[in-house]
C-alpha cells in the first residue's frame, strides 16, 4: 500500500511518499515517485501491476508540452491500461453487471504535479477522470489520516522548507500509527520552475530531526511552556536544505 502527498507552496510543489512496497506478506523498499519529464513528476497508489503499465504507457509521451496539454493523453493511457488488465483478468467474467466490483479488481489513483509558472496538481482516477486540485492532496490507504493532520493548514501559505517538513511529519506519523503497508524510507521531491529536485539522505535526515523537534515543541506547548522559539529551532537550526545538494530522481 501507499501514501502519496502533494502540497502546493509559494515556491513550487512538494511531492512525497512512503517507501514500502507490499506484495502479499512480502515487504520491500522501492520508489513510488516518478518523472514524466523535466518539469512534471507523478506518483500513484493502488495495484502495482496497473502502476507499472501506466508507467510504461506514459514514458513515451513528449517531454515538451505542459501538463495541461498532456492531461487527456495521460488520462486515456490510464483508462486503457485498466481496460487491458480487465481483458486479461480471468475474474472479469464473474463481475458482469457489477461495474463497481469490476473496477475494484485493479484499483489505482494517480497524481501529477508541475510548476512551470504556477503550481499545478492533477488528480486522475483509475476510471480515467482528470481533475485539477488547488489544495494539499493525499492518496493511498493512509490518505484519511493524512487529511486529518493537514486540515489545520488549509489556507496557510507554506514555503518549500515548511511544506517539506509537514509532508515528512505526516507520512512519518502515518507509518508510526501502523497504517497497513506503509513504511520507510520516506521520499521528498521539490517540483519547481527550474525543474525537479530530489532531497538526498542528508536532507531527509534534517527533516527527521526537525520533525522530532516539532513534536517535542507541541508537547512543551501543551504543557504551557511558551518560551520556545519554534521557527528558529525547526527551520534555521535543522539545516533541512543545507546538508547537501539535491540529487536526480529515478
Amino acid at each position: 500500500m501507499t501514501l502519496i502527498l502533494a502540497i502546493p507552496t509559494t515556491q513550487g510543489i512538494v511531492l512525497a511518499s512512503d517507501g514500502q512496497l507490499t506484495s502479499g506478506e512480502v515487504r520491500a523498499s522501492g520508489h513510488k515517485l516518478f518523472r514524466l519529464n523535466n518539469h512534471c513528476a507523478w506518483g500513484a497508489s493502488g495495484e502495482l501491476a496497473l502502476i507499472q503499465r501506466v508507467h510504461e504507457a506514459i514514458s513515451g509521451l513528449s517531454a515538451e508540452p505542459a501538463l495541461a496539454g498532456l492531461r487527456d493523453h495521460v488520462a486515456n493511457a490510464i483508462k486503457q491500461c485498466v481496460t487491458n488488465l480487465l481483458q486479461l483478468d480471468f475474474r472479469t467474467q464473474f463481475f458482469q453487471g457489477n461495474p463497481q466490483g469490476l473496477l475494484s479488481l485493479h484499483p489505482g489513483d494517480f497524481v501529477f504535479v508541475e510548476c512551470r509558472h504556477v503550481p499545478q496538481v492533477l488528480h486522475i482516477t483509475a476510471y480515467g477522470t482528470p481533475e485539477w486540485v488547488d489544495r494539499p492532496f493525499a492518496t493511498g490507504n493512509g490518505a484519511n489520516f493524512a487529511y486529518a493532520l493537514l486540515q489545520k493548514y488549509q489556507g496557510v501559505e507554506l514555503d518549500l522548507n515548511k511544506a517539506s517538513l509537514l509532508a515528512f511529519k505526516v507520512i512519518e506519523e502515518a507509518i508510526e500509527v501502523g497504517a497497513y503497508g506503509l513504511g520507510p524510507p520516506i521520499e521528498v521531491w521539490h517540483v519547481v520552475a527550474e525543474g525537479i529536485k530530489v532531497l538526498d539522505e542528508a536532507q531527509i535526515a534534517g527533516l527527521a530531526d526537525a520533525a522530532k523537534t516539532l513534536r517535542e515543541a507541541e508537547i512543551h506547548l501543551l504543557r504551557g511552556d511558551m518560551g520556545l522559539c519554534v521557527e528558529t529551532t525547526l527551520l534555521e537550526g535543522s539545516g533541512v536544505l543545507t546538508r547537501g545538494e539535491a540529487s536526480n530522481g529515478p
